[in-house]
């Protein structure tokens, strides 16, 4: 029969909390990273730098991240594999497809807003260094898929008009919602993030959209149809006077 471990034996306890420690690392190891990258708003880290802050040696970090661009890599795949997952969950409640490109954009633009140094070491730095067939590369090409998703989908209702290519209106909407982030949020300006979307979204539907479709035409017909019915019923109240 196997002896029962006495707790108050002096490396029982220890020992525990090591195993405890072990699988906490990899977690500690991105904590750290984040941290890093946030205070300095450079990827230019020394994995010195990260091993001393996670509280490990250099090793270490090697055991779970391949390399300082695998561990950079994950420390944003963390970040938004919850990002894209919430808005696949929430897409397919919205019919329209203006709502589901506004729905996307806000998501876009406030997530750049709540990480702002991220998102910035992101576009200058890691999506130009072996970026392409990553984790944080298939994750990025889910979010943008969302767009494509969207506008194949008012194709099939008949909002799109059929020939549009709905990769070339992700890009659309993607360049130009990165450009008012790099204008107004890197910058340090104030961004009515709700009011710049729809607006944007505003502007690409009219190139796109077969007039008279959509919940905004259906809209702008009814308020037409209305005026016209309070001017002919002005008329016929006129008309009736002695």
């Amino acid at each position: 029969m196997s002896k029962t471990p006495d707790p108050r034996e002096p490396d029982a306890k220890p020992r525990a909390a090591w195993h405890r420690r072990k699988s906490a690392r990899p977690q500690e190891i991105l904590d750290a990273a984040t941290e890093l990258l946030e205070e300095a708003g450079t990827a230019d880290l020394a994995m010195a730098q990260i091993a001393k802050r996670a509280g490990v040696s250099e090793a270490t970090i090697y055991k779970y991240f391949e390399s300082k661009q695998a561990l950079l890599s994950e420390v944003f795949a963390q970040w938004a594999k919850p990002f894209v997952a919430r808005l696949n969950e929430d897409l397919p409640s919205i019919a329209d497809l203006h709502a589901q490109l506004v729905t996307i954009g806000l998501r876009f633009l406030r997530g750049i807003q709540s990480t702002p140094r991220l998102h910035a070491i992101f576009y200058r730095e890691i999506r130009w260094n072996d970026y392409r067939g990553t984790p944080l590369h298939k994750i990025n090409h889910d979010f943008a898929q969302t767009v494509v998703d969207a506008v194949q989908g008012g194709i099939d209702r008949g909002e799109v008009r059929p020939e549009i290519n709905a990769a070339m209106v992700r890009d659309a909407l993607f360049g130009g919602l990165e450009h008012i982030a790099m204008r107004t949020i890197f910058a340090g300006r104030p961004l009515d993030v709700a009011g710049e979307v729809a607006a944007y979204v505003d502007l690409l539907l009219g190139g796109i959209r077969i007039p008279g479709t959509g919940a905004e035409a259906r809209s702008d017909q009814e308020e037409r149809l209305g005026a016209q019915i309070d001017r002919l019923e002005a008329l016929l109240a006129k008309a009736g006077k002695p």
